[in-house]
């Protein structure tokens, strides 16, 4: 078969001559990682074994950078171009990896995309993997990003998660000690405590239902009676307590990336009272939002008048039985500022923290926005910066996605096409030429759109914030 070799390491004198019978070159291991050939070496000692005849050099020259990616780029169009027009003959392209003829997983997969339409391939010469998408897989990161840095970024993690250090922030309860370890703070190891013998209520025996004591809300707000606030300075929530009573940390075992570790520092919470706090919470049927919840319109910018918060979306179903024995049910959705004490508003005259119906709070926005005149628009300045993120980090994880499943013979390399093509749409509209590109008419269209998703996205382009009262809301355009 007819073949031509592409490296981008500088075309130096080769290792030793391939007809010298003492450098090795021919033996079984002249592969081996800790020996590899130089690239025109190894090429060559391919064909031979193969029976490729070797027609042409694409290479670097003496004095050529090696990430030198622009004439790089140069001699792979200069490669392209001996295959096609008149006098074309293809050929297979040999490289001793995906390295040398891409810098990245997307160049790579588009460079294997065009020479695939032309009717040839890249193949390369190291034996452990010949395939140029597996080489590429395991070589090249998205964007210049190094797996290889990113591996050994994550083993250094995994070591030091292995000798039971902090990683991050620590639990409610310890700190980090100076040997790296986890150490209970006195104050906040006995609010624990109390959290969990509160939770767990008295013993039952093993063979009875654990009766428990006080619910998650009413533990919270007889903390935040006492003026006992959370690490961060905010009161004490439903979701602050469920998570305390869920981590095993407090037993005294750490667990992280996979590494875990028994009796690696002082447990606050003996096993005894972990199991019968866990034990109550089974017999307690959670509040789970279901898998379909059409997101919150408003959610991550309406904000609570009188602390602040950000109000969280909320949605409760109601069941009951019709005259007729039938059973019917009812979803009510709500935005609520995680401040709000429901009992303590009732019963105390106390200032009342926001709580609304979703589609008036929602209603009330969207009136607002469809009423600003065309002086408020003119001095709209939206920020999509947020949503194209998400948009290319999404299509990265579906371009890694498809490419480990087509290496993996999962597929053919068109499956590829519409993923890189997707990744590159959603690139294209970042930075900050993008920015001046922003239709405001557009957004402010979307924003009653249908599709809860497009609404979503339009709305946060064009508002700052939603500052939402017991009775008024107060919309603040983007400027």
């Amino acid at each position: 078969m007819r073949a031509v070799g592409f490296h981008s390491e500088p075309a130096q004198s080769t290792n030793a001559s391939l007809n010298d019978p003492d450098s090795g070159q021919g033996s079984g291991d002249v592969f081996d990682s800790s020996s590899r050939l130089h690239p025109r070496a190894e090429i060559e000692l391919y064909c031979q074994r193969n029976s490729h005849h070797l027609d042409n050099w694409f290479e670097p020259e003496e004095d050529e950078a090696l990430n030198d990616f622009d004439a790089r780029h140069d001699r792979y169009r200069q490669m392209l171009a001996s295959f096609t027009g008149a006098n074309a003959r293809l050929a297979l392209v040999l490289v001793p990896d995906a390295s040398h003829i891409a810098e990245d997983l997307e160049t790579l997969v588009s460079r294997l995309l065009e020479l695939n339409r032309l009717d040839t391939e890249i193949r390369c010469t190291d034996p452990d993997r010949p395939d140029a998408l597996q080489s590429g897989e395991q070589l090249l990161g998205l964007g210049g990003r190094s797996p290889q840095r990113q591996a050994r970024i994550r083993d250094a993690i995994v070591a030091k998660a292995s000798r039971g250090e902090v990683l991050g922030r620590t639990p409610y309860g310890y700190e980090s000690g100076t040997d790296g370890l986890m150490k209970p703070v006195p104050v906040e190891a006995e609010i624990v405590k109390e959290i969990f013998e509160t939770y767990a209520g008295p013993w039952h025996a093993e063979d009875s239902k654990p009766k428990g004591g006080p619910g998650l809300r009413a533990i919270a707000r007889s903390l935040n009676d006492r003026g006992l606030l959370t690490r961060t300075g905010r009161p004490w929530s439903a979701l602050a307590i469920s998570g305390i009573l869920k981590n095993r940390t407090y037993l005294g075992t750490y667990s992280r990336y996979g590494v875990r570790i028994a009796g690696s520092h002082e447990p606050l919470i003996e096993r005894e009272i972990f199991n019968r706090a866990e034990a109550v919470t089974k017999t307690r049927k959670p509040i789970r939002r279901r898998a379909t919840e059409p997101p919150y319109l408003l959610g991550g910018i309406a904000r609570c008048d009188l602390c602040g918060r950000g109000l969280s979306g909320l949605t409760r179903r109601r069941s009951w039985k019709r005259t007729d024995g039938t059973s019917t049910s009812k979803s009510y959705r709500y935005y609520e500022c995680p401040s709000r004490d429901a009992r303590r508003e009732r019963t105390e005259d106390v200032a009342r923290h926001a709580t609304w119906h979703a589609d008036e709070l929602e209603a009330a926005v969207l009136a607002d926005i469809g009423g600003w005149g065309r002086r408020v628009q003119n001095k709209l300045k939206p920020v999509v910066g947020d949503s194209i993120a998400e948009e290319i980090a999404d299509a990265e994880r579906e371009f890694t996605r498809a490419v480990r499943a087509v290496a993996s013979a999962y597929g053919t390399l068109n499956d590829l096409t519409a993923p890189l093509e997707r990744l590159e749409r959603s690139r294209s509209g970042s930075g900050a030429e993008s920015a001046e590109k922003i239709d405001s008419e557009q957004l402010l269209a979307d924003v009653q759109s249908d599709d809860i998703r497009v609404a979503k996205a339009a709305v946060a382009a064009v508002v700052e914030r939603v500052i939402v009262g017991e009775d008024q809301v107060e919309v603040l355009p983007r400027f």
